[in-house]
């Protein structure tokens, strides 16, 4: 776990000191896998089974499900970065546009924007603004280029995912009631 979330904090420290925009969207959920997911889900669900003499089948079927639920909170967490209000989200609202950030949802819009404003997005994450008029444009180009839908949809596939996995092990209905409804809260929380 530890060696896992290393290499994902490491590529995404690695992108931006080398300037990196060339980053696909598969590069940036391997990356947010390996910083996040493994950590926050998928190692302590998996330790928890162990622990609690699950058999081989339910404890992968709990890593998967770990593994899965925290890719999409990431992703949740990343959109809640750019969406709603400064007054909801707190003092890091916007802040990924400012610290030029490889989100999910800036990826996506750098590969999908226009010439001319994938050349303004850039401008915007490369200048690290922190002016509220440059930051609404940047999230307008990605709304404009349905970069903000990719990755609620993306967050949802893998909380759907998550749940699906369940469906498949013996499990005590407490705490998989309790695991399902995580993944949904994961998706559907507002800060």
């Amino acid at each position: 776990m530890i060696e896992r979330t290393c290499e994902g904090q490491a590529l995404d420290l690695g992108w931006a000191r080398d300037e990196r925009w060339d980053v696909s969207v598969d590069d940036y959920l391997a990356m947010a896998t390996h910083k996040t997911a493994f950590y926050s889900g998928g190692t302590p669900l998996a330790v928890g089974a162990i622990v609690g003499g699950g058999t081989e089948e339910q404890v992968e079927a709990l890593r998967s499900f770990g593994m899965d639920s925290g890719l999409a909170f990431q992703i949740q967490d990343d959109l809640l970065n750019l969406v709603g209000s400064a007054e909801a989200a707190g003092k890091d609202f916007r802040s990924d546009i400012t610290e030029g950030k490889r989100t999910l949802v800036a990826v996506h819009a750098l590969a999908s924007a226009g010439a001319a404003e994938r050349a303004e997005l850039l401008g915007i994450l490369e200048g690290h603004s922190d002016d509220p008029a440059r930051l609404a444009r940047a999230v307008e180009i990605m709304e404009g280029t349905g970069s903000l839908h990719y990755a609620r949809a993306c967050a949802e596939r893998l909380a759907e995912g998550a749940k699906a996995t369940l469906s498949s092990v013996e499990l005590r209905e407490g705490p998989r009631e309790a695991l399902l409804e995580m993944a949904d809260f994961f998706v559907e929380r507002h800060g």
